[in-house]
């Protein structure tokens, strides 16, 4: 949008909330070539309180304010607390610190300010946040998006007659360009570590290092951008005094959105009303029904209808896979609860003579059934499948259709048929000196659902990896040995966000700490969540016997915090045997693939993200895809910092990466060489960045 059209409105109220908005941070830059003038007339106004200006096209108060030495040099003044990366978000008590640096190296995986040109932010005084818009709000300008401080102390020139126009002298604006180069910071770091900033310690070398996690300015206000356009699913998190936090953080009134993807975990069968026997019984289908209204379904069957319209012969034929395969995980959401409980069947020998009332049901024909006649019921499934589809408003057009008869036989077919094939070819036992870890039904309440500062959902994978390398650290210390939890994989059974804010502990507070009061609320996400972890343990044969052989001092020591949340082995009443070590993939494998089908896996990807736009497009064309925290980039060279938790300390970034919850039937179905391939993640430590990743 150019300013010319914000311009055009009569109705100043109207035009005023516009011109605002414009110069926010949280919307998409407005073009003001041409406009220099009267934009520098907007800016001026947008340094006097809301209740001080009548008409921000003013050109009489924008005079007084430039005429008035001391208001500019207020103005001036905010220029050296301009920041890439914010030091007071979320804790407002971290002060007299700044840091503006260059962006840190760019990955492919992940998504950083390195995907951005360099943009400030501005965080210091809450009382000064107006007179600091001057110079911080940034605008289009000859194809380039900059702030007022940017362009003139880089192309001042070019608004010398903007300027003069208002009563500044040619003489007084080349000072006033001097003076706006002198301070803004191409270059602001820390020497000390406040007390309030957040510490984290992650390998470095032979050692560790002292990492304090900042958020960057740029990402979040694209983040902001992209929630305003309601572009994919945010959820937001509360500041009290906004202003303190930042310019970002005021324009938005303390409302601060976040991309919110938490895994969706299919609820279980509790009581008699719900359970799979009653419903059979009396009539009901145990079918996943709600899979059947998914949008991801409609599309792909849209998509399979109108094939032909594709342009060319190759993007039909991508079109083409990704529909059956999207129609294939559908089908498979949908069939679970019936597959589920044939397992049970088969494996814990459950009785079906109480089902012999529904014994024409098709449900229990698949109970009943050999693995070898499941195929020859694709016609009598077919059938039902269409009934489902004709029996909702949503789907109805969609029942018997004759483009999608073929289609939907065939992914049935493909179904019946690969559910019984196992694929569960065993692995060659080779000599390397390892064991699997499973630790199963592990509880977490009130952890930490902020991956981090951009991303809400599960907790974040370095985290998973800190409480197990707390862990492995425990227990060498306890048995005497060096074994090492190189890589693991994660299950969530079940997840449930907790509502509310958290009410801080009591603490000594003020300038001598000598007050015992209550900080601040900060507001966050959490969440209760019960997983599975499969660790892989590496180590000399004689340190892996020595856990071989004490069972009991593996559980002894297994970690009581994760994610900021407290963690619980499965309650005793459970009869769980949840500590387990495995030698062999194979033996792992055969109590895996019965873990619960509502369940699922948080998966690798491969998927390379240029921007903002890019990841949100690739979470809007799958839903199983996630943004979660990724690990971190490093900002400055890492050194002997004052109030450093270790010898070296640095600024780090949170890195954004794609992460996919692939269902348990999904995994049991590509089998045991796709799941040791696929599943598990390490931490790639190297000297610019420490990111998660795919073994």
């Amino acid at each position: 949008m150019h300013l010319k059209e914000l311009l055009e409105i009569t109705d100043i109220t109207e035009r005023d909330r516009l011109l605002r908005r414009a110069f926010s941070p949280y919307t998409a830059m407005t073009d003001i070539t041409g406009s220099e003038a009267t934009a520098l007339i907007i800016l001026l106004n947008l340094t006097y309180r809301k209740n001080q200006v009548d008409d921000l096209l003013d050109k009489q108060l924008a005079k007084q304010a430039l005429k008035s030495e001391d208001h500019i040099n207020k103005c001036i003044k905010e220029i050296a607390w301009f920041h890439t990366h914010n030091l007071k978000y979320p804790d407002i008590r971290v002060s007299k610190q700044n840091l503006a640096v260059e962006p840190p190296l760019l990955h492919s995986y992940v998504l950083s300010s390195a995907n951005y040109p360099k943009a400030y932010g501005w965080s210091h005084d809450s009382a000064k946040v107006n007179v600091a818009k001057l110079f911080i709000s940034y605008f289009k300008w000859q194809n380039q998006v900059s702030c007022l401080a940017q362009v003139l102390a880089t192309n001042s020139d070019n608004w010398k007659a903007a300027f003069t126009s208002l009563g500044l002298s040619v003489k007084a604006f080349k000072s006033l360009c001097v003076t706006v180069k002198k301070s803004l910071p191409e270059e602001a770091i820390p020497d000390s570590v406040d007390r309030y900033s957040r510490q984290i310690r992650m390998p470095y070398h032979d050692g560790y290092l002292a990492v304090t996690p900042v958020i960057s300015h740029v990402v979040q206000s694209r983040i902001q951008q992209a929630a305003i356009d309601k572009r994919a699913r945010f959820s937001n998190v509360e500041f009290t005094r906004p202003a303190a936090v930042s310019m970002l953080a005021a324009s938005l009134g303390g409302v601060v959105n976040v991309l919110n993807d938490p895994p969706y975990i299919r609820s279980k069968y509790h009581g008699l009303s719900n359970s799979r026997a009653f419903k059979l019984n009396n009539g009901q289908t145990v079918f996943n029904v709600e899979a059947l209204l998914k949008p991801e379904l409609i599309k792909a069957l849209e998509g399979i209808i109108f094939s032909n319209n594709a342009l060319a012969l190759k993007q039909r034929r991508q079109q083409k896979v990704k529909n059956i395969k999207e129609l294939r995980n559908t089908l498979l959401e949908w069939f679970s609860p019936v597959f589920e409980w044939r397992l049970d069947v088969i494996e814990n020998g459950d009785d079906l003579e109480q089902l012999e009332s529904a014994s024409d049901r098709l449900e229990y024909k698949i109970l009943s059934l050999p693995d070898d006649e499941l195929p020859s019921l694709t016609i009598p499934l077919f059938r039902l499948l269409n009934e489902m589809l004709g029996g909702v408003s949503m789907t109805q057009r969609y029942a018997f259709h004759p483009k999608l008869m073929s289609p939907l036989k065939a992914a049935l077919q493909w179904l019946l048929i690969n559910l019984t094939d196992q694929k569960n070819e065993p692995i060659e036992v080779d000599e390397e000196h390892f064991r699997y870890l499973h630790l199963s039904g592990i509880r977490v309440f009130d952890a930490q659902a902020l991956s981090n500062p951009y991303c809400s959902g599960v907790p974040s994978l370095t985290a998973v990896w800190g409480m197990l390398h707390s862990y492995q650290r425990k227990l060498n210390e306890a048995l005497g040995i060096k074994v090492r939890f190189t890589s693991f994989s994660w299950f969530i059974r079940d997840y449930s966000a907790v509502a509310g804010k958290k009410l801080p502990e009591l603490s000594l507070q003020g300038a001598q700490q000598n007050k015992l009061k209550r900080p601040g609320i900060i507001d966050g996400k959490y969440c209760d969540l019960v997983f599975d972890l499969i660790v892989h343990v590496d180590g000399y044969d004689c340190d892996l016997q020595v856990i071989d052989s004490e069972p009991d001092i593996l559980k002894a020591h297994f970690p009581s915090n994760f994610a900021g949340g407290v963690m619980h082995q499965p309650e005793l009443t459970s009869n769980v045997n949840w500590c387990c070590l495995y030698s062999n993939e194979n033996q792992l494998f055969e109590k895996l693939r019965r873990l619960p089908l509502s369940g699922c896996w948080v998966m690798p990807t491969d998927h390379k993200i240029e921007d903002l736009d890019e990841l949100l497009l690739l979470l809007n064309n799958d839903s199983k895809l996630s943004p979660s925290m990724m690990g971190y980039l490093l900002l400055t060279e890492p050194k002997a910092r004052v109030g450093a938790l270790e010898k070296l300390h640095c600024y780090a970034e949170p890195a954004i990466g794609v992460v996919k919850y692939e269902t348990a039937i999904s995994i049991r179905l590509k089998g045991i060489s796709n799941y040791f391939k696929t599943s598990f993640w390490m931490l790639d430590a190297r000297e610019k960045f420490m990111l998660m990743k795919k073994v």
